[in-house]
């Protein structure tokens, strides 16, 4: 009997964990940055979704709401104006602005295929992003899209570290 109760107790310690903390005890939050292992191109879309800010996103009903936008407007049918916000901070003190959108737009331009769902995201050769002040961007279209804001919406806002640290694509694995 002794040692039923006796080996009770150890494994009470054990679930529990024996420390300075107790059960129920709030534990510390955890800190750093995250280091990716596993760099499979799926591990990519799951990630992407789940860490990165995009501009808006589509709610439960099929909207677009804002996100990293406060709103946007068609200012002709070949450009559209999107008011950025205020206030943002990325987890190393940099601050989100149109030169982010920017760099963002440039990086994954490049790309050809920004997203694994495939090139049909890609914006129309001769797409640009202009700065119009430090919290506005305007994207210029060649001709209509009627593809744009769906475009927009999984366009992966990082940050400058992201870009020297890791960036896009197998040549950046």
């Amino acid at each position: 009997m002794r040692k039923l109760v006796v080996g009770s107790i150890v494994l009470v310690l054990v679930t529990l964990g024996w420390g300075e903390s107790s059960f129920g005890q709030e534990r510390p939050v955890p800190r750093g940055e995250l280091r990716i292992v596993d760099k499979s191109p799926m591990n990519w879309v799951s990630l992407t979704f789940n860490v990165f800010e995009h501009l808006m996103e589509a709610d439960v009903g099929g909207q677009l709401v804002p996100r990293l936008a406060t709103g946007w407007r068609w200012l002709n049918d070949r450009t559209l104006e999107v008011t950025l916000r205020q206030g943002v901070k990325f987890h190393n003190g940099e601050v989100f602005d149109a030169e982010i959108v920017k760099l963002n737009w440039d990086e994954q331009s490049n790309l050809r295929q920004p997203h694994t769902i495939g090139a049909a995201l890609n914006f129309k050769p001769g797409t640009r992003l202009e700065i119009s002040a430090a919290q506005t961007v305007r994207f210029v279209f060649p001709e209509p899209d009627g593809g744009a804001l769906a475009k927009i919406s999984i366009m992966h806002m990082a940050n400058r570290q992201f870009y020297r640290d890791v960036g896009w694509g197998t040549e950046h694995w």
